[in-house]
């Protein structure tokens, strides 16, 4: 399919995308983010000149071109500026969730040969904290007096093949795979969103999500690309106070905070802000009434798909041309077709590269043809509307976007509590809880538990369990002993309903 989108995407960067826009309108808004006693203001022509100088720091500061620079930080205005910064030095972004915990960041920035960490927690030799950017910027001021073209040099060696950013994803088995997504990749996705024309330059949005995460970064950039300013805040307990304050015209958010927000809602109408046209959606699936509660409030949610390897959505609804249920139609440019055992496949100018350090998992994603196989089941109806029907892949979501790996979670507990079981349960759920079926143990499955708990990510760990005392036969279990999940989930439906609170 051919779209403007397309064609811009063979010359896009992330530098371009943003430098257009300082051109265009360098004394328009371009974010908002809180500071002392409310909301502080920049100017896109602001936001060009302070990552010139952070982005000549990282050159005094010896980052070479194609460089990774890891970046754990919550969403924020600091942390876009060293986000952008990197891009305008040549280097590769790598975000990493923040509440990842240390020894996995510490590892994810071995596997990527990260030359500097950016963060907004901890202090470490070895790393930049966010509140020290004005140093850099120092550093970068210093260069630019010597050098004044030192970043215009890396901008003019950025093609649109470089690479951009370096996203890690959850694998099955609970490790992660770097997705490699290229400057043409974000900038056509950029380009995409703007075409289907949802969002126009007098809108405001308000950007919560997590910048490690593609979703966050599709808006962040598609908001560079139509030239509209964006409030920056990471909390995302705060996002219902920010809506009153900031009152945004739109908002991208997972269903697990929109149902904070629909709450809040159906208490006080004027939680919504008052100018807010709709909803984006994505990252997990939206429940059918979460979507109805905001129908009836006057404020429509469109649910899109999309996922790392994608640079950000593939498909999304939109006001006109909206089917409750589906994740919309695919974007100008991209391609989508359905496979003979249903898995949802995707060709466009939004794909990945490739994984970091791991031919064979790229081999087997990418097929020779340049279709990207999802490991996700779905359906195109005659409309071309795209609706999901789960996974191929044992790994699963839960509300808050997070992916979590339940076979690797029960081998780790096994691991504590040999000849004991865990059935993890969450797809669907805000969060865990598990099944644990105890064999011989005693109380010390609990402990385990605890224990479990201690070594996992905040968005795994198990919040509440049922010890069954029905063991599992010789049909809950596969040829090695383990147990099958969907048999399980099944049989034991009415004890995980009594743990999230369902009788």
């Amino acid at each position: 399919m051919g779209s403007a989108a397309h064609d811009d995407a063979a010359r896009g960067t992330v530098p371009r995308l943003l430098f257009d826009r300082v051109a265009d309108t360098p004394d328009s808004e371009a974010y908002r983010f809180p500071d002392t006693g409310g909301w502080a203001s920049v100017t896109w022509a602001e936001v060009g000149s302070r990552v010139t100088t952070l982005a000549a720091g990282l050159v005094a500061r010896g980052v070479a071109p194609g460089a990774r620079v890891a970046i754990r930080a919550a969403t924020s205005y600091r942390a876009i500026l060293a986000d952008l910064a990197v891009a305008c030095a040549g280097a590769v972004s790598v975000p990493v969730y923040a509440p990842t915990r240390d020894d996995e960041v510490r590892g994810l920035a071995r596997h990527c040969d990260a030359a500097l960490t950016v963060t907004d927690r901890g202090v470490d030799a070895h790393v930049l904290h966010i509140d020290r950017l004005a140093e850099l910027a120092a550093d970068g001021d210093a260069l630019l007096g010597t050098e004044p073209d030192a970043v215009d040099a890396r901008i003019a060696e950025v093609t649109p093949d470089s690479a951009a950013c370096l996203i890690y994803t959850a694998c099955d088995d609970g490790s992660a795979k770097g997705a490699i997504l290229s400057h043409g990749a974000v900038a056509y996705t950029a380009r995409a969103m703007a075409e289907v024309g949802m969002i126009g330059p007098r809108d405001l949005q308000l950007l919560w999500l997590p910048l490690s995460h593609v979703f966050g970064r599709a808006l962040l950039f598609v908001a560079m690309q139509v030239g509209l300013p964006t409030a920056v805040d990471g909390r995302a307990d705060r996002v219902v106070e920010n809506l009153r304050s900031v009152r945004p015209t739109f908002l991208g958010s997972v269903p697990h905070v929109l149902a904070k927000i629909g709450a809040a809602a159906a208490a006080d109408t004027s939680a919504l802000g008052g100018r807010l046209r709709f909803l984006i959606s994505g990252s997990a699936r939206l429940p059918r009434d979460l979507a109805k509660r905001f129908e009836d409030l006057g404020v429509p949610v469109f649910e899109g798909y999309g996922i790392t390897e994608t640079a950000g959505p593939v498909c999304v609804n939109r006001p006109d041309a909206h089917k409750p249920g589906s994740v919309g139609l695919p974007l100008p440019g991209t391609e989508i077709r359905i496979a003979d055992d249903c898995e949802l496949l995707i060709r466009g100018p939004s794909l990945m590269t490739g994984y970091h350090a791991d031919p064979a998992a790229t081999a087997a994603a990418l097929d020779d043809d340049g279709w990207f196989h999802t490991g996700d089941c779905a359906t195109i109806d005659a409309d071309g509307f795209v609706s999901m029907r789960g996974r191929k892949k044992d790994v699963f979501k839960t509300t808050t976007g997070k992916y979590v790996a339940p076979n690797a979670i029960a081998e780790r507990f096994r691991a504590l509590c040999p000849g004991a079981e865990i059935v993890v349960v969450g797809e669907g759920r805000s969060h865990c809880v598990g099944l644990i079926f105890p064999g011989d143990h005693g109380a010390e499955v609990h402990a385990a538990v605890e224990q479990l708990n201690g070594e996992l990510n905040r968005w795994e760990r198990i919040r509440r369990v049922a010890i069954v005392d029905r063991p599992l036969g010789a049909g809950d279990r596969d040829e090695t002993g383990a147990p099958l999940r969907a048999t399980v989930l099944e049989r034991f439906a009415d004890v995980i309903d009594r743990l999230y609170g369902k009788h």
